[in-house]
C-alpha cells in the first residue's frame, strides 16, 4: 500500500463474528475514490501475503471536495432520501454551487 499512500501510521484490525461463532480477522484497505478495488487488494496481498484474514476495501473521497470531485462522487453515490447524510451532501453541494443530480431527486407522484 505504500506505493499508493505517502505514509501509513497504523493498520487496525476489526474482528467480526461469522456464522459458526468463530472470530475472523478482517483488515480494511483504505482506497482513494476512483481507485480500482481489485488493484488495491492485489497490492495489499503482495505486501501481506502470509496473512490469514479477510480484506475489505473502504473508499475515501480524500481532500476537501471541489466542484469536480463532488460531480464525480455524485455519479455513483447511494444516498438515502431524507437522511442526515443527504442533508450533509446537499449542504456541501450548495456551498460549492453544484447542482443536485436528477437521479437523486425525489420522484414525482
Amino acid at each position: 500500500m505504500s506505493e499508493h499512500f505517502s505514509s501509513i501510521k497504523t493498520a487496525p484490525s476489526i474482528y467480526v463474528d461469522n456464522d459458526d461463532g468463530a472470530l475472523r480477522d478482517c483488515r480494511f484497505i483504505l482506497c482513494r475514490f476512483g481507485e480500482s478495488a481489485d488493484l488495491a487488494i492485489q497490492a495489499f496481498w503482495k505486501e501481506h501475503g502470509d496473512g490469514n484474514f479477510a480484506v475489505a476495501p473502504v473508499f475515501s473521497y480524500g481532500n476537501a471536495p471541489s466542484q469536480q470531485s463532488l460531480v464525480t462522487a455524485l455519479q455513483s453515490a447511494t444516498i438515502e432520501p431524507g437522511s442526515t447524510i443527504e442533508q450533509q451532501w446537499r449542504a456541501v453541494c450548495e456551498h460549492h454551487s453544484v447542482a443536485w443530480p436528477r437521479r437523486l431527486q425525489p420522484k414525482a407522484a
